[in-house]
């Protein structure tokens, strides 16, 4: 079994707020994948739902992730980010077992 994990996570975000979270979620994943063990890192758009995101994240492992979600890249997005911008998020760490 590998020690890579998947995460997925997805955000709501408040109506009017979409523009500014996709410009900055945008550096943010540019910021990430050019982090030491991240191996994919993408942001997509849900079409059916207005202001719902989703990360899709593969790791090399749990702590590289865990690194990254106390390092300055998610530092840098939530002080960049207006207040009020996120109105739900849900982060899922997966491990793959079949």
């Amino acid at each position: 079994m590998t020690s890579n994990i998947k995460v997925v996570a997805r955000v709501m975000i408040t109506p009017g707020k979409e523009d500014a979270f996709e410009a900055y979620a945008a550096e943010l994943s540019v910021a990430t994948r050019a982090e030491k063990g991240c191996l994919s890192y993408h942001l997509h758009r849900n079409l059916n739902q207005k202001g719902v995101y989703v990360f899709v994240e593969e790791w090399a492992s749990r702590q590289v992730w865990e690194q990254h979600m106390s390092g300055e890249a998610i530092r840098v997005f939530n002080r960049q980010l207006p207040p009020g911008t996120i109105a739900n998020i849900e982060i899922h760490p997966l491990e793959q077992i079949a």
